[in-house]
């Protein structure tokens, strides 16, 4: 077993060459009062801090380490500590320091006799002047690098050198876009130490492949190099790179199928990240985990996480993690949120200023530094001219950069982003009304298709112009699509003001030497009137747009009475698959036989989003559809179902228009009574007298096998549709229901009319052999009234209300 000298040696040793051991992390929690091998225990503190991320405390243990080496005499230590603060410099962007710091470094380790050692601290050179894209100075480098390796190579010495010089030759490739040359320097590197494959270079070194690979849209080949690097047994040891690793395959994956699962691989490199407390690497898997939600359009759980890289961001101070995030947060925010998404739009621009005004200023110490070799005079001038273009240029950029969130870039005019955000300005104030309106261009795709992509660019400018043109300075236009416009107008008289503004939008365009007629399809919503927010808002105006459309008008404002069941479509269509609906059953009572005769089947669909709607919300999308058919058998299937457990208690069940017309309508009736084992003569099919006058010849004929096949049929609603006495001697009807309103208005007025057509119908009834039923009986006075009249079967919530639970009992007694 190591003592604890030799572990801090073995662990500076790795630590130097280039591989994290889990001995660094035990040697920085050590307590502090070791006086043996100091320096190299403040190193290894160093590289640890390092390694999470503490720039400030590493910088301070190096300078330990480099002075205490001082005192030891150990010129190995403070080289090597003098690297490592001349990467600290690089990555504060002090590069000339850091190149005087490594220059210093190599000389030592060339008078130590460590060769390779030498080598190494140029290859830093190198990379330095690869970053400031002074490519004459890296090939330099790198060739001295090369001259060092050739010499040592000879004797055995470091082989994994030439690994290092290769990846810094990859990188020139890679700055100067030579993608294929880096990948093939990269793995001629590999090749050479094949025999040290499980080093941290190594696996640095594929997983840099593996992200070349993902950067040239080669996702298989970079899943098979990451894969190589995971099967490795010590990857674990190098959090690091198995973090990278795990991140690169899931981009790499996501690419080839955005769908699919990369959740294990995230869960990888989060557990790699939380173990080293790498900071930047949490930071940039909560990005790629809010990209996902983004891609699979789960917005909320998008801004969630991305506001917690954010935080992450902004604690460790990393800009350009900022910018990623807060891009994240606008895009997952535009759709639901436009208010906040200009908001991240413009805290985005703002840190974008701060990394322009940082790379400014480096711009002027270089130019400032190269200008110091010039006389004062001329030095002064030329940075003063020099700050003057980068801040007219940065102004420029931002400008641009603000145009083109916000802007349209065809047109120039406010797009969907600022569209949304001035609406929920406005709401939000409570101000006077107004009217949006959402404007789609006709047959646009023809001008495109005729006159080509350019002619049909500029009628989109031109029509921009004059929307522009037409609007007041508190107004707005905006373009939110290919062809799509929008308009809020202010003031009075707002129906006569967008006629005039779509006659103005209509003259016709002079596309090349072509003359080309255009027209508008228009959808107006009203704020306040038609809508409580700005979402709900925008949505009215495009209904209204949809509504013009289908009715062929130039323009159409909201009905609200048109889209009371806008939104349920979709989960409606799913509803008998997923076994929501339910029927509710109310009962008929022979008052003056104190008994329940009959009970109506009646619809109910208990949606899990919606919850339980009742037949007004929901029948109306079911008639538009075919799919009112299907219900309606299993409605019958149902009906039959409970009413065969009744003991004689007949089940009544609404037919449909759409079911009414269905040939098949007859062998649905007998197939449900079949499997029931219901008798025909417990089953009664309510009808309406509109149903029968859609074809009066076939609605005679199905009655009639309805009658032969003994299933009873009742006239639902008599006495508001055409109320023709024809039909009740020309089809076989087996009752009548007199509709509601009558039975209101008899107890308003007994003597009235209405009482005069319920004695006339009570008659009529008795002399046909037709029972008759009152609906909609609510109190004990009309209980009374109606059977004064003759009446005596009645529905109605005075006896019970609708329910799923109810079976026929003992009637209560009727006064």
């Amino acid at each position: 077993m190591l003592t604890f000298d030799e572990l801090v040696l073995s662990a500076y040793i790795a630590a130097k060459a280039g591989n994290i051991l889990p001995a660094v992390q035990l040697i920085a929690d050590h307590p502090r009062n070791v006086t043996m091998h100091a320096s190299k225990l403040h190193f290894l503190r160093g590289i640890h801090e390092k390694y999470i991320g503490n720039q400030v405390t590493s910088r301070i243990e190096f300078d330990k380490a480099r002075e205490i080496s001082i005192i030891e005499g150990d010129l190995d230590v403070y080289s090597t500590s003098l690297v490592q603060i001349a990467q600290i410099l690089h990555l504060k962007l002090d590069n000339d320091q850091a190149i005087k710091i490594l220059t210093e470094a190599a000389k030592i380790r060339d008078k130590n006799g460590d060769r390779g050692g030498k080598a190494r601290a140029i290859c830093n050179i190198a990379n330095i002047y690869i970053s400031t894209n002074n490519v004459f100075s890296a090939i330099k480098s790198i060739n001295d690098a090369k001259e060092i390796y050739n010499e040592i190579s000879q004797e055995g010495e470091d082989r994994e050198l030439y690994l290092i010089i290769s990846n810094n030759l990859s990188r020139l490739f890679i700055s100067q876009g030579k993608y294929d040359d880096a990948i093939h320097e990269m793995r001629t590197g590999l090749v050479q130490i094949s025999h040290e494959s499980e080093s941290s270079i190594s696996f640095a070194t594929k997983v840099n492949i593996s992200d070349l690979m993902v950067k040239m849209n080669r996702p298989g080949e970079a899943i098979e190099i990451i894969d190589e690097i995971l099967n490795e047994n010590c990857i674990s040891r190098v959090p690091q790179i198995e973090i990278m690793a795990n991140i690169n395959k899931s981009i790499a994956i996501l690419m080839i199928d955005k769908n699919s699962d990369v959740s294990s691989l995230i869960i990888s490199a989060t557990n790699a990240a939380k173990k080293s407390g790498d900071l930047n690497s949490m930071i940039d898997i909560l990005n790629l985990i809010a990209s996902i939600h983004l891609t699979k359009r789960d917005n909320i759980a998008a801004i969630s996480v991305a506001r917690e890289s954010l935080e992450l961001a902004e604690s460790g101070g990393r800009k350009q993690a900022q910018v990623e995030a807060l891009q994240l947060l606008a895009d997952a925010s535009e759709g639901s949120d436009p208010v906040a998404a200009v908001g991240y739009l413009r805290r985005l621009m703002a840190v974008q200023a701060e990394l322009h005004e940082a790379a400014r200023d480096r711009q002027l110490q270089e130019l400032t530094a190269q200008a110091e070799l010039e006389s004062a005079r001329r030095r002064v001038e030329y940075e003063q001219e020099l700050r003057a273009q980068a801040e007219e240029t940065i102004q420029h950029q931002l400008q641009e950069l603000e145009r083109g969130r916000l802007y349209d870039h065809l047109t120039d005019l406010p797009n969907r982003v600022l569209l949304h955000a001035q609406l929920a300005q406005r709401v939000s104030r409570s101000g006077g009304k107004f009217l949006l309106v959402s404007l789609d261009l006709n047959r646009f795709q023809l001008v495109n298709d005729t006159y080509g992509h350019d002619a049909a660019d500029e009628l989109l400018r031109v029509m921009g112009v004059r929307a522009a043109g037409l609007v007041e300075s508190d107004e707005m236009v905006a373009r939110v699509g290919g062809d799509e416009f929008a308009l809020i107008l202010l003031g009075d008289s707002l129906p006569e003001r967008l006629s005039a503004v779509l006659a103005a939008l209509s003259e016709p365009v002079v596309l090349g030497e072509e003359r080309v007629r255009v027209s508008w399809s228009a959808g107006a919503a009203y704020w306040p009137g038609d809508s409580q927010d700005a979402e709900s808002l925008r949505q009215a105006s495009e209904l209204a747009l949809s509504d013009a459309k289908t009715q062929g008008e130039s323009v159409v404002f909201f009905d609200a009475s048109l889209h009371l069941h806008a939104g349920l479509e979709g989960p409606l269509s799913r509803a008998l698959q997923r076994g929501e609906f339910e029927l509710h059953f109310q009962p008929l009572v022979d008052v003056s036989g104190r008994r329940v005769v009959c009970a109506e089947a009646l619809l109910r669909w208990n949606s899990p989003e919606h919850g339980l709607q009742m037949p007004g919300t929901f029948m109306p999308i079911l008639e538009r559809s075919d799919a009112i058919v299907e219900v309606g058998a299993w409605v019958l299937r149902e009906a039959c179902r409970a009413a065969a457990l009744w003991g004689g208690v007949r089940v009544a069940v609404n037919l449909s228009a759409r079911q009414f017309a269905s040939r098949d309508l007859r062998s649905v009736v007998l197939g449900a009574l079949r499997d029931s084992g219901l008798p025909p003569a417990c089953l009664e099919l309510e009808i309406t007298e509109s149903l029968m006058m859609q074809s009066p010849e076939r609605a005679a004929r199905l009655l009639a096998a309805f009658q032969e096949d003994g299933v009873r049929v009742v006239l639902d609603d008599f006495g508001t549709g055409y109320s023709s006495l024809g039909y009740l001697a020309r089809f076989p009807l087996s009752g009548l229901k007199i509709d509601r309103s009558f039975v209101s208005a008899l107890e308003e007025k007994p003597d009235g009319h209405d009482a005069a057509i319920v004695r006339a119908v009570v008659g009529l009834s008795r002399d046909m052999g037709l029972e008759l039923v009152a609906e909609g009986v609510e109190s004990l006075g009309q209980v009374e009234l109606l059977e004064n009249l003759g009446v005596r079967i009645m529905q109605g919530y005075y006896f019970a209300r609708p329910s799923a639970q109810w079976r026929p009992l003992n009637v209560p007694g009727v006064r």
